[in-house]
Parts: C-alpha cells; sequence; structure tokens
C-alpha cells in the first residue's frame, strides 16, 4: 500500500492521538491493562462542595491521608475567587477559587491527590500543591476551578 507524505503527514497526529488516548485516558493510567472506572459527579464528594461550603471552615483544621494511611493536619488559612475580573460565564455557574493550607514543616505532603478528612465537610478527595515551607509551617495550595 502506498501512501503520500502529506496523507501521512496529515493522519499521523489523529493516529498518534488516539494511541495516547487509549493508553492514557484523561491523564487515568492503566493498570495490567484497564482503565480505572471513571468518577461521576454522583459518586465524587468533591462535587457537592463550593466555596460557600468551605468559607465558615477557614482557620479549620482538615486531615489528609495518603495512599499508605500517613495522615498530616492541615489549617485552611486562606480562600481567594480566582475568576478573572470581566468574567462572561459559559454556562449558568462557573467556580474558580484556591484554597491554602498550612501545616508542620516536617513531613511535607508531594503535590498529589489526598482523601482528605473534616468535621463538617466529611471525607473527599482533593489535590494539593506544595508551595514552599518556613522553619516553621509548610504551605499548601488547592485549585478547584469548574463548571457546576
Amino acid at each position: 500500500m502506498s501512501i503520500s507524505r502529506r496523507k501521512f503527514l496529515v493522519a499521523a497526529p489523529a493516529a498518534l492521538g488516539a494511541v495516547l488516548l487509549i493508553r492514557d485516558t484523561a491523564g487515568q493510567k492503566a493498570v495490567n491493562g484497564r482503565l480505572p472506572r471513571a468518577i461521576s459527579a454522583a459518586t465524587d464528594a468533591l462535587s457537592k462542595l463550593n466555596w460557600n461550603s468551605f468559607l465558615p471552615y477557614v482557620n479549620t483544621d482538615f486531615t489528609f491521608r495518603d495512599p499508605s494511611g500517613r495522615a498530616v493536619t492541615l489549617r485552611l488559612t486562606n480562600m481567594v475567587d480566582s475568576k478573572p475580573e470581566k468574567f462572561v460565564p459559559t454556562s449558568p455557574k462557573q467556580e474558580c477559587f484556591t484554597m491554602t493550607f498550612k501545616g508542620p514543616a516536617k513531613g511535607t505532603l508531594a503535590q498529589n491527590t489526598y482523601s482528605v478528612e473534616h468535621f463538617a465537610l466529611g471525607r473527599f478527595d482533593l489535590f494539593i500543591t506544595f508551595l514552599g515551607k518556613t522553619s516553621k509551617n509548610s504551605t499548601y495550595t488547592a485549585v478547584i476551578n469548574r463548571t457546576v
């Protein structure tokens, strides 16, 4: 079968995209040849929490657990609305905000998704990023940017 260079250059990116999509769907890596089950909004506890859910709990403690079960207590210290000033919503409601957490200087958490427990908000998964540390504490951030 003969294919022209032009047809190859047009088709190659689409073929590569299809291979990558199969191998790594939505950032989820296959384990033993199977992709993990998708998390739906109906079963994702974080999808039920919004700005107003977290705001009353600024300066309260959240327990972050890694997959090995190690628990680290972080305090929610700040929330910032990060929607652009001249925001034109493309859907009925969009949320964009960041949360800042502070914790112990020792035993910092790596950038990852953690199981989080809070006395009022319950249990949910949250992705946090390590921002830095001082001699007293470590600082982390979580970004919520979604269409509701």
